[in-house]
């Protein structure tokens, strides 16, 4: 139970760090609001550094975990024709890096840094995806070409709390994707499946709390998609299924952020309320992935490792015992597909 409650934290802090920084290779794309002070006791440079650092620092991590690699498990190919399926049930974990250590927020003049650490966490995500076959393609030797199928999925988040985070979403737990995938070959007994596919994921839009001390931290209306194309090879040969796969991650954030700062003053105590309006990001990241299955008939438990690219480093005032914003990060996923 305290693994599940320690996953599902991960997972909050993850999303927290939604309304962050999101880097590219082509460069970073973040624009935000003002970052204001309501009642002025000092400045908010501090508050707002800290937030963005700590976005800028796990929010390629959110993408990670989102997008995954494959968008059915074991299944490289279209499905061969109208009205057949396969569903694929799994749980992706990222091996991910959050910060440990408590730093104090600040309002005199100007950021000061800090060190937040970081401690090795791998972040679970559970996802179901559906494929549903609309088009059988066209017959080429011993092969089809141009096979056509749709792709739903589902992603749950659940509501969770521990120590000083809270995650609540807004309205469902749940949240659907979907795309479409098209066959450049259909797998048959000498013809490995070969596709192409686009999936807009997209994760439960939250509200997160964070109460460090006395301070507070709000992130409201977090919401993140990510669009998701994939390449991918796959062969089974009786039993076992291999299938290998690469692609290229889209992922776009918007959300907003007030607080609370409390400092002493002798024995007085000043209050600063700090607002940070209309964060959106963007980021775009190459993956790679290889799946392994084993099953007999429909059944088949699957599982993948694959690894994503970083992006362009990001320059932080604060530091993460070493660790650099937007490096690279590996995953993998273990699941069960069913064709139907």
């Amino acid at each position: 139970m305290m693994r599940r409650r320690q996953g599902f934290l991960a997972v909050a802090t993850l999303q927290l760090a939604a309304v962050g920084m999101l880097a590219s290779e082509a460069g970073a794309q973040t624009t935000t609001g003002q970052c204001t002070m309501a009642t002025f006791n000092g400045s908010a440079a501090d508050p707002c550094q800290k937030g963005r650092d700590l976005f800028a620092f796990i929010v390629p991590q959110v993408g990670v975990a989102l997008s995954a690699g494959n968008p059915v498990l074991g299944e490289g190919g279209t499905m061969g024709g109208w009205g057949k399926r396969a569903l694929s049930v799994r749980v992706s974990a990222v091996e991910g890096y959050l910060p440990r250590n408590s730093v104090p927020i600040s309002t005199a003049i100007g950021a000061q840094p800090g060190d937040f650490g970081a401690k090795r966490t791998y972040v679970p995500v559970p996802s179901a995806d559906v494929a549903v076959g609309l088009f059988s393609g066209v017959p080429a030797g011993l092969t089809n070409v141009g096979g056509i199928d749709a792709l739903l999925g589902v992603t749950f988040v659940p509501e969770a709390s521990e120590g000083t985070f809270r995650l609540k979403p807004t309205g469902s737990n749940f949240a659907v994707s979907y795309g479409v995938r098209v066959g450049a070959l259909q797998e048959s007994s000498v013809v490995p499946g070969v596709s192409i596919s686009y999936m807009r994921r997209k994760l439960p839009t939250e509200n997160i709390g964070y109460t460090p001390g006395n301070d507070t931290l709000n992130v409201k209306n977090i919401a993140i998609t990510s669009n998701t194309w994939r390449l991918v090879a796959s062969k089974r040969i009786a039993i076992v299924g291999l299938a290998a796969g690469i692609g290229r991650d889209e992922i776009d954030g918007t959300s907003s952020m007030d607080g609370v700062v409390n400092e002493s003053v002798g024995s007085a105590t000043l209050r600063s309320a700090v607002n940070l309006s209309d964060v959106r990001t963007r980021s775009k990241r190459n993956t790679a992935f290889l799946n392994a299955s084993f099953g007999i008939s429909a059944v088949r438990v699957v599982g993948e490792y694959g690894w994503s690219s970083a992006g362009t480093i990001e320059q932080t005032v604060n530091q993460f015992g070493g660790r650099r914003a937007n490096e690279a990060y590996r995953y993998a996923s273990m699941g069960l597909t069913v064709r139907f």
